[in-house]
Parts: structure tokens; sequence; C-alpha cells
């Protein structure tokens, strides 16, 4: 799934320069260019969740915790800011078509490391089953293993609590606001007389906070818990883009002063989704939750880089963001009273009630999980 993923994504990417020497800039370039962009999240969607899932069960093996999540994710981090580094210079010496020799370079070196990673893990695996088949049959109890739960049952699982509903909330609202970041954002810096390289640079100062942050999640985790990182996120991204809208023309390199936020919110809102996950999804389905969640926020971003789009042209780039920075504000508060109302019901329980909502607001805090609390018919 990842290499078949990746290959889809880069394929796609490299038909742009065929479709720009082909069609040139006419109506039809322009549905093709889409179309393209489309094969191009489609090959990306199989591959975030499929990563997740793999780091999640990687630490398993390892015997590791959960909240370790951020320490193996900051080396995607350091790729992503080495890269841009790289990038921003080359772009403005070659033009944007240098990135058509990157891609498929990039996919090689990823394709080779999927592949030693496969026969590491498969080597692993193997010995892991003599052992615990060698020690297991003389006990074997004939049990069968449990019935697949269908996909209505996860959506349940996800869903299972108005606290869990509210996040998710939040999370779409979050995907919206940051998928006009993600997208158009080098636009509004070129806009205010910036440059490849400074965008590139933009890039660096955000993995500078997200590398020491990820570092940090066990402990950011067990003192702000899922829900307080989920609204710290929704903070930061607030901020940041309101921030954009006072930076006059021409003083491109005060962005800098607000890029750290962008890894404030990147990092927290992904320490804490990864981790919200993982406490609900059933044994051995940690990529398919992953997956579920991961569709919401596509869900997220098309409509918020559609109306994103629309709102630049018709309103500006500033009143854009600052348009964007109330729509998360609102996932914000949803998801704060949904929080705030389960604190509420959990203090006036009577007493034989306590363990029933402690379990089903363990999400907000960061200790038990509720899988076995959702019971879902389909």
């Amino acid at each position: 799934a990842l290499a078949f993923g990746m290959t889809l994504a880069t394929a796609a990417f490299m038909m742009h320069g065929v479709v720009c020497r082909v069609l040139g800039q006419g109506t039809m370039a322009v549905f093709a260019h889409m179309f393209l962009r489309v094969v191009i999240s489609v090959g990306w969607a199989s591959v975030m969740p499929v990563l997740d899932g793999l780091t999640l069960a990687y630490m398993e093996e390892k015997g590791l915790g959960r909240s370790e999540y951020g320490k193996e994710r900051v080396y995607g981090v350091l790729g992503w800011g080495v890269a841009s580094l790289i990038l921003g210079p080359f772009i403005d010496r070659f033009g944007f078509p240098v990135m058509f020799w990157f891609a498929p370079l990039s996919l090689l070196w990823s394709i080779i490391t999927i592949v030693v990673f496969s026969k590491e893990s498969a080597r692993i695996a193997h010995a892991t089953h003599q052992i615990s088949v060698s020690e297991a049959t003389p006990y074997y109890s004939g049990v069968e293993i449990e019935e697949k739960p269908s996909l209505c049952s996860l959506l349940g699982i996800l869903f299972g609590s108005s606290l869990a509903a509210g996040y998710i909330v939040s999370s779409i609202a979050l995907s919206m606001g940051t998928s006009i970041v993600n997208n158009l954002i080098f636009l509004f810096f070129r806009e205010l007389g910036g440059s490849n390289t400074v965008c590139g640079l933009t890039v660096v100062v955000t993995v500078l906070f997200e590398v020491p942050i990820f570092q940090m999640a066990p402990q950011l985790l067990q003192r702000f818990g899922v829900v307080g990182l989920q609204e710290l996120a929704c903070l930061a991204y607030i901020t940041r883009v309101l921030g954009y809208t006072f930076i006059p023309q021409h003083k491109v390199l005060l962005v800098l002063l607000l890029e750290p936020l962008h890894g404030v919110t990147y990092a927290f809102a992904k320490t804490s989704g990864v981790e919200f996950v993982a406490e609900l999804a059933p044994k051995g389905y940690d990529a398919s939750c992953q997956g579920l969640l991961a569709s919401f926020l596509g869900l997220g971003s098309v409509i918020g880089l559609s109306l994103g789009g629309w709102a630049q042209d018709a309103l500006g780039a500033k009143s854009m963001y600052r348009l964007y920075a109330g729509v998360v504000a609102l996932g914000l508060i949803v998801l704060t009273l949904v929080t705030r109302q389960r604190e509420v019901v959990v203090k006036k329980a009577p007493e034989h009630e306590d363990n029933e909502l402690e379990h089903d607001s363990s999400i907000h805090s960061h200790s038990e999980s509720v899988v076995s609390s959702v019971e879902v018919e389909c």
C-alpha cells in the first residue's frame, strides 16, 4: 500500500509536466491538472494512515508506549525540513521543473527504504512466530478469532461519545483551516514580496519547532491530554493566521515570527490525533481507524480549500485568513463545550455511575480505552 500510494502520487505529479507541454495553458489543461491533483490526493490518502499504523505496530513490538509516537515522527519532520531547505534555492535558480527530477529520486529512495523495512520486519515476525508457536501449542484452546469489525462498527467507535464527536468536529475545522495554509500560503508570501528561498526558509523555521515538540510528546500528552493538545493546536492556528493579516507589503520576513506557531499546530494536532485514534482502535485495526480519521480530515481539506480559493478571489487573502480563523475558532468552541459539559456531568453523577462516565471520558484524561464501552449494531 505504501509503495503503491507513493508511486501513484509521484506518477500523477510527473504528468503535470506532460500536460504543460502537450496542452499548454488552455481550459483542457486546467481540467487535466485538477484530475491529476485528485489522483495525487488518492495516492497520499493510502500512505499516511498506513505509516501511522505501521509506526504504532512497530512501537508495540518494541515495547514502547503510544505516547512515544512523536519521537518516531521527528524523522519525518527532519526530512521535510531538509528537503524544503534544499529545494527553495534550486527552484529560484532553475525554476519549478527541477521538481520533476527530485520527485522520482525521492520515490526511488522511499521504495528502497520500504523494501529494507519490509524484509527486516518479516525476519523479526518469523522469528517471533516460531517462538510463540512452540511455546503456545501445548496450551492451544481452540477459541476462534473474534469476527472482523465492520466499517459501521469502526465508525461507531470513533463517534462513541459526545466528546469523541466534538473532537472530530474540531479536527475537521482545523483541517479546513490548515488546508488553505498548506496550499495557498506561499501565494500570499509571494504577494508580500517573498521568494522561493524565503518560502523554503519558513518551512525550516516550522521544523525547528516541530522537532522538540515531537520529542516532548510523551510529557505533553501527560500534561495536557489529547483534548488539551487539540485545543492548543487550534489556538496556535488562530493566532498565526490572524497575525498574517497584519503584515505590511514587502515585510515578508516578519512571517518568520509567526511560522513557529505552524510547528505548534501541526505537532500538537498530529500527536493528539494519532493518540485519539490509538485509544479507540481495536487491536490490529490501527491503520483502518487512522484511515477513517484521515478521511474526515481529507473531507475538511477539500471543503476548506474549495471555499478558501473562492474566498481569496472574492474577498482577498487577508479577509480569507480571518474567515478561517473564525472557522477553526468555531470548532474549538464545540470541543471546549462538550469537554466542559462532560466534566460537569462527571462531577454531578451519582457514585454508582462514576466508573461508566470516567470510562466514557477517557480521551480527555488520556488514561483508558473506550473501545469496550461502544456497542454498535450495523
